[in-house]
This record gives structure tokens, sequence and C-alpha cells, in this order.
């Protein structure tokens, strides 16, 4: 049993946002979600009710610092996308190296050999409880650099036991996308709330480009906040991009309103393909 702590506090307030979710999903470890007769809301209910989730918030964590984004799970072996930027922290004025994989649930039964284990017991709910599971991950680098190709994307390899639930890539090369597309945000809406479960799935859409010291993103129009990056986007259920910056309408004397532009580097399978397909090393003793 890994190392429980306990907290109790009250929820967020509430937030009501609209939005027209016309987009399904493919859950690379459950293919049931993709019956024809799904509607498109269900199929999203479904993925978002799976425990646990390919969707994860990454952590890095080093003496008194302590950063977080989103990452989503592409292998079963537990290899994770995020953005590059989480390994850097401004407090410090360095790079980390010590990095965590938090996956949230309702269920209390410690998933693929968890080292710690957060519970969240929410008293304006009459006392309803959350989990959230730790694991150690590691940064894989690419090519002797922490980011991948130069962008604002990271590898990393979670230290998890059994297969983990994954997001399939959309394309083996580079995605063609175009001004119009309808992709969809996946991410934790706080982060930084130990276990809070509140997980959201929302539309955006392509409206065109900006250049970054991480060279060219695409910018979208949707819902978005500090704290999503490095939340997958899909596109018909699989996963196109990894969000990288947030652009907010700031109020004066009312601060961030998180409705927005957001930028992502497009993402697709040939990009991490030589670390996915090198065989894993033998760890059996011999006999």
């Amino acid at each position: 049993m890994p190392k429980e702590i306990i907290m109790i506090f009250p929820t967020h307030p509430r937030s009501h946002f609209t939005a027209l979710l016309s987009i399904p999903f493919l859950l690379a470890s459950a293919p049931d979600m993709q019956a024809a007769d799904e509607s498109p809301l269900r199929t999203l209910e479904q993925l978002i009710q799976s425990e646990p989730k390919p969707f994860v918030v990454v952590e890095a964590t080093e003496e008194d610092f302590s950063g977080r984004g989103q990452g989503v799970v592409i292998s079963p072996q537990g290899h994770m996308l995020s953005v590059g930027h989480v390994c850097w922290s401004h407090k410090l004025d360095r790079f980390v190296d010590h990095f965590r994989a938090r996956i949230r649930s309702s269920s209390d039964q410690p998933p693929f050999g968890a080292t710690h284990q957060h519970k969240a017991i929410f008293k304006d709910r009459e006392d309803q409880a959350f989990y959230e599971y730790l694991f150690n991950a590691t940064l894989v680098q690419q090519a002797g650099s922490r980011f991948i190709d130069h962008r604002d994307l990271a590898l990393f390899k979670i230290e998890a036991k059994g297969d983990m639930p994954f997001v399939e890539f959309y394309s083996d090369d580079r995605p063609e996308l175009q001004v119009g597309d309808r992709l969809t945000l996946c991410h934790y809406i706080f982060p930084d709330r130990e276990a809070d479960p509140t997980f959201m799935l929302n539309p955006i859409e392509v409206v065109g480009v900006v250049q970054t010291p991480s060279g060219i993103q695409y910018l979208a129009d949707g819902y978005c906040r500090y704290g999503s990056s490095g939340g997958a986007i899909l596109k018909d259920g699989k996963l196109v991009g990894i969000q990288s910056s947030t652009y907010p309408v700031n109020a004066h004397e009312i601060g961030e309103i998180p409705i927005g532009l957001l930028s992502f580097h497009p993402v697709w399978r040939s990009l991490v393909a030589e670390t996915l397909d090198t065989p894993a090393p033998d760890t059996t003793e011999p006999d």
C-alpha cells in the first residue's frame, strides 16, 4: 500500500460553460467505445468517466520548488508527452531533473504500483473522497536534448507496473491541419489542487499561427487557462497536438478571463518512434 496523505477542503465554486462537443473519441485501451450507434456526447461521457484515464498531471520537483502541467500517456509502457518548459524552474533559474506523474481517480485501489496516494475529502459533497496516485517519472532526452526537435515538447517515462491506458497518435507523419479545424483540448482544470477530479474536454478551433522561441505553433480559439499547458489535443479521438501556451483576456482589476487563444505544437508518432519502438530492457534475473 502506498503512503497516504489525506486533505479535507470544500470544493471550488461551480463554473458554467456551454459548448457544442462534436468530436468522437477513441481511447486506445477501450475499443468498445467506438460503437457506431453512440452519440458524440455519449462517447465523450465514456472517455471522461474512464478510470484510470490516460491523462495525467506532470510535476517537476526539486528542493523547495514544485511546478505542474498536464500530460498524456502515449504507450502501454507508460511513455508520456508534455510540454518541455515544465522542466524549467524560474524560481531556481535552471532546469530540474526530478519528475512525478499524478493519476487522479475516484477509486481507492492504487493502480500500476503507485508510490504515494493522496486522498481528498470534499466536505460540501457529503465527504465524498477522491484520490491521486503518484509515480516517479524520468525525462527521456531526444538527440541529447530535453526538448523534442527543439519544440516545447518533452517525453517522459512513468515508472509503473503493468500496461497503462494510452491515446494513439492521429498520424505517423506530421498531420495536415487547416484553419477552421475543430479539435478537443483535454485538461484538468485545477492541476495544483490535490486529487481534484475536475477534468474538461472542450472544443477549440484552429485560427492561425504564432512564432515562438520554440518555433512555429498553431493558434486555436477556445476555453483555456493557466495550468493547461501540456494538455492533449485530439482530432477524431486521436492525439494531434500538445498545448504549449495560453493567451487569455486580461481585464483591468478583474484579472485573467479564461477564454482567449492558446497555442500548440502538432505531434505525430515518428517524432518519438525510435524511443517507443525500442524494446524495454530485460530486468528478469537469470536462474
